[in-house]
């Protein structure tokens, strides 16, 4: 049996991976519950948001924010965006995201420090297989700051908060690689461009083929026609006549119109679409990009300049390789909760549920897998949902630590 001082400690000690939007909420929430806590974050504070910060969020800042982080700026005398004001992600981030990382005691927030590998004190990962006795040592994570010193640092509960933005997905078909995308890294761009900003030199004027069907590839596609491109292709996966899915009675109105003006653009030509098709190979030919691309009925080449990936992102598993996880075969996000997702295949992401505290858990115990990685490679992900799981793993949490302290209260009379 453990001792009582282990009990008066027990899940007291959080650990939050990544100090991004769903990291920082999570730590404001735990200390306001209690626990003790740090965030370590190997770039800085919301350094994803920022790689983005010059798109147009669809959801309006009241649904991308909480209460709690509202309330405690506000106690501050922070001057905070409107409910249902648009934000672009550098404005989330500079009016909202950095405000709460500031909001933090200094000793929480462990910017330029990256989190190696995580195991458990005396425990290796085929130990007690699935058995809660895992959760009786803590966590050990080490850790690396931006002067290479290396250290452990031991934990009750890990919330690993990380994303997926930095592990976007490859060109080719089947999802592995094209052959020679490796070669031709310079000429890819992974994610959104800044074409007002510092990327539209790169594509004004320029042949661009744009991969990748949702939002993602719907913005591209739309921002490089407002740019001017020489030409603009767009490649999908699957056989659809029109690229982009119109909701009718979109409650986001952004989202709708970005969704007709990209469907627009290819009924007016302007955008040369290319259905069920994949990449077989890019070439690179005296400055130009000699593109295989193949169909279910044909095989043929084109010549850009340029190519824009815009094939979602997937979740980076090796953090955990040393400790008990489950993930979905097909998704990588966290296994009970993909089943779930799975049953909600198709629905608008507004309507997808949070599920519970129970659907974010892995045989390991006390490791939580929160926001966008705990979809893995799904793309419907809210920071609202993100949100509501906070709530649900702390509300168990606490559950958890009051009914281990009456336990040991009986048994130590």
């Amino acid at each position: 049996m453990r001792s009582p001082d282990f009990f008066a400690t027990a899940m007291k000690r959080i650990a939050i991976i990544g100090a991004g939007p769903i990291g920082l909420e999570a730590a404001i929430a735990a200390m306001d519950g209690g626990f003790e806590v740090e965030i370590f974050e190997r770039g800085k504070v919301a350094d994803a948001v920022r790689q983005w910060g010059h798109v147009k969020m669809f959801s309006p800042f009241g649904m991308n924010s909480t209460a709690r982080g509202r309330e405690r700026l506000e106690r501050s005398g922070a001057s905070l965006p409107e409910s249902n004001e648009l934000l672009t992600g550098a404005e989330f981030r500079e009016r909202y995201l950095l405000s709460l990382a500031r909001s933090l005691p200094p000793d929480v927030l462990h910017e330029d420090t990256a989190v190696l590998a995580i195991g458990r004190s005396g425990v290796l990962k085929g130990d007690h297989i699935g058995e809660s006795v895992r959760g009786n040592t803590r966590f050990r994570m080490l850790t690396r700051n931006a002067t290479g010193d290396e250290r452990v640092v031991n934990a009750d509960v890990i919330l690993d908060c990380t994303g997926t933005y930095t592990q976007p997905n490859g060109l080719g078909d089947g999802g592995i690689p094209a052959p020679g995308e490796g070669a031709a890294r310079d000429r890819i761009f992974y994610g959104i461009p800044d074409f007002i900003g510092r990327d539209g030199k790169r594509f004004a004027g320029r042949r661009v083929l744009v991969v990748g069907a949702g939002h993602s590839g719907a913005t591209a596609v739309t921002g490089l026609v407002e740019l001017g491109s020489a030409e603009t292709h767009w490649l999908l996966r699957r056989d659809r006549a029109l690229p982009s899915e119109e909701i009718p009675d979109d409650p986001l109105p952004e989202r709708s119109r970005l969704a007709a003006k990209s469907n627009r653009l290819v009924q007016e030509g302007r955008v040369t679409l290319h259905r069920a098709a994949s990449i077989e190979s890019i070439a690179n030919l005296n400055g130009a990009l000699p593109v295989r691309i193949a169909t279910p009925n044909d095989e043929y080449s084109l010549v850009i300049d340029e190519i824009i990936v815009a094939t979602g992102f997937r979740p980076d598993l090796m953090l955990a390789r040393e400790l008990q996880v489950q993930t979905c075969w097909a998704t990588e996000g966290t296994y009970p909760l993909a089943a779930s997702l799975l049953g909600e295949a198709g629905a608008d992401c507004l309507k997808t549920p949070a599920f519970g505290a129970e659907m974010l858990m892995h045989p390991e115990p006390n490791y939580f897998t929160l926001g966008m990685k705990s979809y893995g490679r799904a793309p419907n992900f809210l920071l609202r949902t993100g949100h509501e799981q906070i709530e649900t793993v702390l509300d168990w949490l606490s559950e958890k630590e009051s009914s281990t302290i009456t336990i040991t209260s009986r048994s130590t009379r």
